[in-house]
């Protein structure tokens, strides 16, 4: 089971396909990573995001992600 701020996460990734860490913090309205770490951390666990380290530290949604995202609606 998800929490809240597992489907807001989940959710914008599924809009924009892409997210940084600075996009979730912001779009949660928390200053600090520590409390979007733990539930980016557990969708990753979950096969919802994966990462992608290029320039710096992205996430993608999975096709599973999508599927999920879209049962959430």
């Amino acid at each position: 089971m998800m929490s809240e701020v597992e489907r807001r996460i989940l959710e914008l990734a599924s809009k924009n396909l892409l997210i940084t860490k600075e996009e979730i913090a912001r779009t949660l309205n928390r200053n600090e990573y520590n409390g979007t770490d733990t539930s980016v951390c557990r969708l990753q666990e979950m096969g919802l995001l994966d990462k992608v380290e290029s320039l710096g530290t992205s996430f993608v949604i999975t096709q599973k992600g999508i599927r999920a995202a879209k049962g959430l609606v």
